[in-house]
């Protein structure tokens, strides 16, 4: 009878030892476990040919610490009141601003959103306003005419105290930098531990789990992330860090901060002239002159070849909102979707198929998870799409051509026809 108690007693123990043996278990992410430093250097940026000789292609993240303390404008951002004393017409200016409890944008005036953001959880995120841009320097490592044709406009981000999402980007690295405030990062490397991928790109062949909490991560639900490693950082103002493609991560915000996220294509980066580098990283250490407004960001924004990259675009923009591709396609097809009732009827089929969760934005992971039916019927409603707006031009023409330069017309508007087809949407086909 007292052996059985005993063995009873000790399977009690084991069953209650083994529901709480992970110490993470309902606890932020990234902040039990095996925590690991980022490599770090203080006060200097990494040079610019081992940056994208080394930390690029190995997927290596780096903190550059107090790099930005020395810019010549550094001091005006440290307030709210500081920044706008400082730029003339700045609470004038009209910038678009998330609220994140009911997820949903709007427009308004910079000054009205520096008195409400951190009562009413208000983000903004969104590229730098021109009027700010003369303000920014040009981190060391991107200072290099070579390098400026991989980069995207540069986003500013001001947020109060709050916890992001999960992030990840596979196309584009990141260089962050805090111009204000602390921000503690966590990151996994989705190289060394793949199954944690799952997490932002689910399986589509497993069924959909609840959204995962960073402030409380069930274990249970995202097995994945036991014993992984986190590589965290808290950073200050002053700081930079280079965040690789591949890595998830994680910001907590500790108090009202503003920052500076260069976008960076990663597959551009792996082909930069090695030579050109070289030279860059030779010249002066830091053209402290080199700032945002000094160099032409739309240039560098040229128009997408074909609609994959303009949906990757789109998603990769921190404006992604139904009117934003509204907009955009608007834009690609040369004709204005909202002046046309089918035309806005079909657009809306397509974006209601690739938003799959309703929120109003669509995601890499949605884009993942399109395929079989879903696709083919995404590529027949955008074929649909294409063939109506070519009729809508044809009946839009204002003047009746001569028989001959007819025929020219119609040949080459069967031509573009045809290149929409055979090279715009047997691109999206392939590549989605």
């Amino acid at each position: 009878m007292y052996f059985s108690f005993v063995i009873l007693l000790v399977s009690t123990i084991n069953l209650i030892s083994c529901g709480s043996s992970n110490a993470g278990h309902l606890k932020p992410f990234g902040t039990v476990g095996s925590l690991m430093n980022i490599e770090e250097i203080n006060g200097e940026y990494p040079n610019i040919l081992k940056f994208f000789t080394h930390y690029v292609p190995k997927l290596e993240p780096i903190v550059s610490r107090q790099v930005l303390i020395n810019d010549m404008h550094y001091n005006i951002w440290q307030t709210d009141r500081q920044l706008e004393n400082e730029v003339d017409g700045l609470s004038k200016t009209n910038i678009n601003v998330e609220s994140i409890k009911e997820r949903k944008r709007f427009q308004m005036k910079f000054g009205d959103f520096f008195d409400q953001y951190t009562k009413e959880s208000l983000l903004l995120a969104d590229y730098v306003p021109e009027i700010l841009r003369k303000y920014i320097v040009v981190p060391r490592p991107l200072q290099c005419d070579e390098v400026v044709h991989a980069l995207q406009s540069p986003v500013l981000l001001i947020n109060g105290i709050n916890t992001s999402p999960l992030m990840f980007n596979d196309e584009h690295d990141f260089f962050f930098c805090l111009l204000r405030g602390n921000k503690r990062l966590a990151l996994v490397n989705t190289n060394q531990h793949p199954a944690a991928r799952q997490i932002v790109i689910p399986d589509k062949q497993k069924p959909r789990r609840p959204p995962l909490n960073p402030e409380q991560v069930d274990l249970n639900q995202y097995p994945e992330l036991e014993n992984i490693e986190y590589h965290v950082a808290n950073l200050t103002a002053g700081d930079c860090i280079f965040i690789p493609s591949q890595w998830i991560f994680q910001e907590r915000s500790l108090d009202n901060t503003i920052s500076i996220l260069y976008n960076i294509n990663h597959k551009q980066a792996l082909q930069l002239n090695l030579q050109e580098l070289k030279t860059c990283s030779e010249s002066d250490p830091l053209d402290s002159s080199l700032t945002l407004d000094r160099i032409d960001w739309t240039a560098i924004e040229s128009d997408p070849e074909n609609i994959r990259d303009l949906i990757m675009n789109l998603i990769n923009s921190p404006t992604n909102t139904y009117e934003k591709w509204q907009e955009a396609f608007s834009k690609y097809f040369t004709f204005d979707i909202t002046s046309d009732s089918d035309i806005s009827a079909i657009f809306d089929e397509f974006y209601g198929i690739i938003d799959i969760d309703g929120n109003g934005e669509v995601t890499t992971a949605e884009i993942e998870q399109i395929n079989g039916v879903h696709q083919h019927h995404i590529s027949d409603v955008l074929y649909e799409m294409m063939n109506l707006v070519d009729e809508k031009r044809k009946l839009a023409s204002a003047t009746a051509p001569t028989t001959e330069d007819k025929n020219a017309q119609e040949t080459i508007e069967n031509e573009e026809s045809s290149d929409y087809e055979d090279d715009d949407l047997q691109n999206y086909k392939e590549d989605l």
